[in-house]
């Protein structure tokens, strides 16, 4: 017998090429883009619907393989999107996204940059009135950097790993 676990929900229609807008659990959108097949909930029942492709912008779109209108995505629209157990990311290697995640708790994490690499282990981190810095030894000082949610990439809970998109310079402060 297989088993699913509910990931999202599909939305409304997007443009006249047949994709769609997709409502996904944070702690799926990982799972989401490598995904080759979901399962919509129709009349009680899993049906295996073939994704063509995803991408994300200002919201997450899906297309699925032969559903190529605005009327044929409005048939499957609201439907509950279910994936097989076996196809999603283990726990213990899954990023997770970190909207509304308490920051403090990250102590201890290190910062990992998307384009340089490790940067450093976070000793503290500072609550200001605009944001929460991470304090961090680098290169022999102590620097500050914004926990902005725009910055961060993901979050590794087991590898104890932030993920971040640092702006050009900000390590050269």
């Amino acid at each position: 017998m297989q088993n699913y676990t509910l990931i999202g929900k599909t939305r409304k229609s997007y443009g006249i090429k047949g994709e769609m807008k997709l409502h996904i659990s944070e702690k799926f959108l990982e799972d989401i883009v490598n995904l080759k097949v979901v399962f919509l909930k129709i009349n009680g029942k899993q049906v295996p619907y073939f994704v063509e492709s995803v991408r994300i912008g200002n919201a997450l779109m899906i297309k699925f393989e032969d559903i190529n209108t605005p009327e044929e995505t409005h048939a499957i629209s609201s439907k509950e999107v279910y994936a097989r157990d076996e196809d999603l990311i283990p726990e213990d290697e899954r990023l997770f996204e970190v909207e509304g995640l308490e920051f403090e708790k990250y102590n201890g994490f290190t910062i990992i940059d998307s384009e340089k690499g490790r940067v450093g282990v976070i000793k503290d981190v500072v609550e200001y009135p605009q944001q929460e810095m991470a304090v961090v030894e680098f290169e022999e000082r102590e620097i500050l950097i914004p926990l902005n949610h725009k910055l961060i990439e993901a979050v590794n809970e087991a590898k104890k790993e932030l993920i971040l998109n640092l702006p050009d310079g900000l390590l050269e402060l």
